[in-house]
């Protein structure tokens, strides 16, 4: 599976803000990595994926659950503690770390009571329940002090987000001077350079960004052009450009996925949807999902039927 990126965070994040304010039906968890939250709107209703797989962590609408005895404790302490509760709020934590917090209140104009963290981050991916005073009351994956002096997970204990990574910070105030400086001061391999040089890239979307721009996937950064080093600086300021505008056009390529639509498309989906909602972003995920999970693809929300219910 195409591992979920920072950029596929941003628009998840951005898609789920059309379910909100949303009601918490049940919490089922599915098996050792992954919970589904019911979640249900005046207008519809869907299941939302919470997965700490270490190969497949991602948050996305999937089918329902099967119906079957979940005997699973994280699950039961979860449903304890938010069922019937309001989703108010998500969003992530830090701009350019994947780590989402989901907020729940009794109502949404109620101070939030309880924080569900779900940190997207490959085989350190976890789910985390706070309460309001900030102490974890359980999570998916309790790491001790002697698994981690740096950050133990343990009950009882102040949450605290993890490490932020150190390289530089993306932004379009950067010039093209800075950005090829910064990707070349080190001769190597383009797309290695690129990882290493600004927070927020990820394998997949190097790959997009070189092949947006007609750049080789092995090429060095002693083997471009000024011509090609400009295409490729204004395909990265499009990604930014795209992040800031929260302009996400979700789409299945033969690899797995983007969520970053090529110039030109993007204007079009502007046009045509002003607000630039995900709707197929939650599919598309899932369906990438599929090849680690065996998930079936589904909608991302269906109108409330007897065949598909919540269940309490």
């Amino acid at each position: 599976m195409q591992p979920v990126d920072l950029t596929t965070l941003r628009a998840v994040c951005a898609d789920l803000q059309h379910w909100l304010p949303a009601r918490l039906e049940t919490v089922y968890q599915r098996d050792r990595h992954t919970i589904a939250l019911a979640l249900r709107t005046l207008k519809k209703q869907g299941w939302l994926t919470l997965s700490w797989h270490p190969q497949a962590a991602r948050i996305a609408f999937e089918p329902p659950p099967p119906r079957q005895p979940d005997t699973f404790t994280f699950s039961q302490q979860l449903h304890a503690q938010l069922n019937r509760l309001a989703l108010v709020r998500v969003g992530l934590v830090n701009p350019w770390e994947r780590v989402v917090v989901l907020e729940f209140a009794p109502r949404p104009q109620e101070a939030t009571q309880w924080y569900l963290y779900a940190e997207i981050m490959g085989k350190y991916s976890n789910v985390i329940l706070v309460n309001a005073e900030g102490e974890i009351v359980t999570a998916a994956h309790q790491v001790k002090a002697q698994q981690s002096r740096l950050r133990p997970i343990l009950t009882g204990q102040p949450y605290v987000p993890p490490p932020p990574l150190t390289s530089a910070l993306p932004s379009r105030e950067i010039s093209f001077e800075q950005w090829q400086q910064q990707v070349s001061v080190i001769s190597g391999l383009l797309r290695q350079q690129l990882l290493k040089a600004y927070r927020g890239l990820s394998p997949a979307l190097v790959q997009q960004l070189l092949m947006d721009a007609a750049v080789s996937l092995e090429s060095h950064t002693t083997d471009l052009t000024p011509e090609a080093w400009r295409q490729l600086f204004d395909h990265w300021r499009h990604w930014l450009d795209c992040l800031e505008g929260g302009h996400f056009v979700p789409q299945l390529t033969p690899t797995g996925y983007r969520v970053i639509p090529p110039p030109g498309e993007s204007d079009a989906a502007d046009h045509n949807h002003p607000s630039a909602p995900c709707h197929l972003l939650p599919r598309t995920i899932a369906a990438a999902a599929n090849t680690a999970t065996s998930a079936t693809v589904t909608s991302s929300g269906t109108e409330p039927t007897p065949e598909t219910p919540c269940q309490d």
